[in-house]
């Protein structure tokens, strides 16, 4: 009869371990499929800056669904912003922006990316 009883305490102690695990990885796997959600946006949100709008020097932010995105643009000075012969930059030369975007869940959860977009015309 004692055997029976360890056996059962046994076979629950198992099976309580066994819970915690599939619980746990159940919980990283949503926050690994938030988090791909997450990138997602964000690089929709950045390669679409610069092509709906041209590129200003600022913050916009936004909703998509339950995320919440901000995309923050700095124009980037690589040099001096007149010509070899002291006249001003041409309208139509390429100017640099840096372009950072964050999309950011419910419960905190976020992700950064940023990259350096080009875009012609005078600097923003």
């Amino acid at each position: 009869m004692i055997e029976v009883l360890i056996a059962f305490i046994v076979l629950a102690v198992g099976l309580g371990t066994l819970m915690v695990g599939i619980t746990t990885a159940l919980r990283t796997d949503a926050r690994v499929h938030n988090k791909h959600i997450l990138n997602q946006i964000a690089q929709s949100r950045l390669e679409a800056a610069g092509r709906s709008a041209p590129l200003k020097s600022g913050r916009r932010e936004g909703r998509i669904g339950r995320y919440r995105w901000r995309e923050v643009v700095t124009a980037v000075q690589l040099g001096k912003s007149t010509t070899q012969d002291g006249a001003a930059t041409p309208a139509n030369m390429v100017v640099p922006s840096w372009v950072e975007v964050v999309v950011q869940d419910e419960a905190g959860l976020e992700t950064k990316l940023a990259a350096l977009k080009l875009a012609s015309g005078a600097a923003p």
